[in-house]
């Protein structure tokens, strides 16, 4: 890494959190109002919503994209993601971690719908409140499965856009190199394999 600022996972912590909390607002009404909300889900109201997802979505890419050309390789890249989970709360993990993040996300799916007026008001107050809350630990077990995962995660998402890069491509042609020579010399392999002399007693 060149800069330490590109271990900081925060903002994708907070895009993590805003995601969560506009799933957690459309599942709240769609709880109480049933297919009435169909009405509310593609309306004005929800233009920010929109675009806060395209917001969101881009800022997620191009930080991601500016990780990874930063890191020389896979295991640079892992190691990263490692260092950089220090900035997260509780360190990004055990229950603590994955409880905080989704009481932001019902928090704030919930101030979310005070703010458009509160839609589910005229229906079932309790059925909106209790599916954005079983959203949301829905969405916490999926992440800490994720950050169990992180490993194997990373290794993939490395291989797709991390391209070998100094040192690395060093190496890398070094052994490109090696393999030519080989291939020129045939007869160099065999000559460490030859059988040892036979003895001869006088």
């Amino acid at each position: 890494m060149r800069a330490n600022r590109e271990l900081d996972l925060r903002p994708f912590y907070a895009l993590l959190v805003g995601v969560g909390a506009i799933v957690a607002h459309i599942a709240s009404e769609f709880a109480a109002m049933g297919s009435d909300a169909d009405s509310v889900l593609f309306s004005a109201r929800h233009l920010y919503l929109g675009l806060a997802a395209v917001i969101g979505t881009a800022v997620f890419i191009i930080r991601m994209r500016a990780l990874l050309r930063h890191c020389a390789n896979g295991r640079d890249f892992k190691r990263a993601l490692s260092v950089g989970m220090s900035t997260l709360p509780f360190r990004g993990q055990g229950a603590r971690f994955f409880g905080l993040t989704a009481a932001l996300q019902f928090g704030i799916g919930m101030l979310t719908e005070v703010g458009e007026g509160a839609p589910i008001a005229g229906h079932d107050v309790a059925a909106g409140v209790l599916g954005a809350f079983v959203v949301v630990i829905a969405l916490a077990f999926v992440a800490k499965a994720i950050g169990a995962s992180l490993p194997t995660i990373a290794e993939v998402v490395a291989s797709w856009f991390a391209a070998p890069s100094g040192a690395l491509a060093t190496q890398h042609s070094r052994r490109a190199e090696t393999r030519t020579l080989a291939r020129q010399i045939p007869w160099f392999p065999q000559l460490f394999n030859r059988p040892p002399p036979s003895l001869r007693f006088a």
